[in-house]
């Protein structure tokens, strides 16, 4: 095969990798599990008397 051809070819293929990038990853739902969300809008608590010598 000629090197334009190739180079053709790999342009076409990344820009397909774009695409499908962009339909999975705009379907946050399909990726993102539903107890990730709920993590994040849990409050921390954090034990303030924590002496047990070992870093936290």
């Amino acid at each position: 095969m000629k090197k334009d051809n190739l180079k053709r070819i790999i342009i076409q293929l990344e820009t397909l990798i774009e695409e499908l990038k962009s339909e999975v990853y705009s379907d946050k739902d399909s990726y993102v599990h539903p107890w990730d969300e709920h993590i994040k809008k849990t409050p921390r608590i954090i034990n303030a008397e924590d002496d047990d010598g070992y870093a936290d």
